[in-house]
């Protein structure tokens, strides 16, 4: 358990390092979708990176998270040619990956939009070795 836990006595004392990292992960995930989906954005990079860099930082804030990837992808290939000219971020535009550290435990927790299921995925892609169940 990390030394600086002070919300760990709110958790079920059966839980696990293991089972805290998967939670802080899918906290940390869901707080980017719901967060960000609606931003406005358009096909300029400097908008998306602009965004993604807020969805990092924002992201690290938060209690176990040590590493952001944020990637957006825009499907429509077009310039800004008026005012009125730009759409707001949607779940299938986002490829998050989230590496959270809990005691001994790391795990990396992913957020894409998978073709094949037409939705956007909240799914762990990782847990290290390192992560042994008490």
């Amino acid at each position: 358990m990390s030394s600086d836990d002070r919300a760990r006595k709110f958790f079920d004392a059966k839980m696990t390092d293991r089972e805290r990292a998967i939670f802080e992960g899918a906290v940390g995930l869901a707080s980017i979708y719901h967060q960000f989906v609606g931003t406005p954005v358009s096909k300029d990079e400097r908008s998306l990176h602009a965004v993604e860099e807020a969805i990092k930082l924002s992201t690290l804030l938060q209690p176990y998270k040590k590493e952001v990837r944020a990637k957006l992808s825009i499907a429509e290939d077009r310039r800004k040619r008026h005012a009125y000219d730009y759409r707001s971020l949607e779940g299938r535009d986002f490829d998050i990956s989230l590496v959270t550290e809990y005691g001994s435990c790391r795990v990396t927790s992913r957020m894409k939009y998978i073709p094949e299921l037409d939705y956007t995925l909240m799914f762990v892609e990782k847990i290290e070795d390192t992560c042994q169940p008490k």
